[in-house]
């Protein structure tokens, strides 16, 4: 019996002390779009978001037939307090980088209040697919 009332305080004292030691959500970038010319071997994609996202190592974006698409992940913490965290933190810039065999061959720079939306999470859309060159 004695175990049994332990446990539940200790499930009620958990679920008290959850809104005080919240920490903030980590949003997602989602970036997709289009390689106009050759895309055969050596091309590979790089995405920095500013302010730095809090975040290493990114997920790889991936390039297929000429199209990529993926997520990159951006840490919303502003700074953390004693009772609640500041969760007000957001990327401003986002930068997307073509190289091919090591060399960079495009970029492409966006300001995210401009070229994104966000979602019913808050995460954050391409208005529009991007579009690279590979030449």
């Amino acid at each position: 019996m004695y175990r049994n009332l332990a446990v539940l305080a200790a499930a009620a004292g958990s679920l008290f002390a959850a809104p005080g030691m919240c920490k903030c959500v980590h949003r997602i970038i989602h970036v997709e779009g289009s390689i106009v010319g050759p895309t055969s071997g050596g091309l590979t994609l790089k995405v920095e978001v500013i302010p730095d996202p809090n975040w290493e190592p990114q997920p790889e974006i991936t390039i297929k037939d000429g199209k990529f698409a993926g997520d990159v992940y951006f840490d919303a913490t502003k700074s953390e307090g004693r009772v609640r965290d500041d969760c007000s933190r957001v990327p401003e810039t986002l930068q997307v980088v073509l190289f091919k065999d090591g060399h960079e061959v495009d970029r492409i720079r966006l300001d995210v209040s401009k070229a994104f939306v966000r979602d019913e999470l808050r995460n954050y859309k391409l208005r529009s697919s991007i579009t690279l060159r590979s030449q």
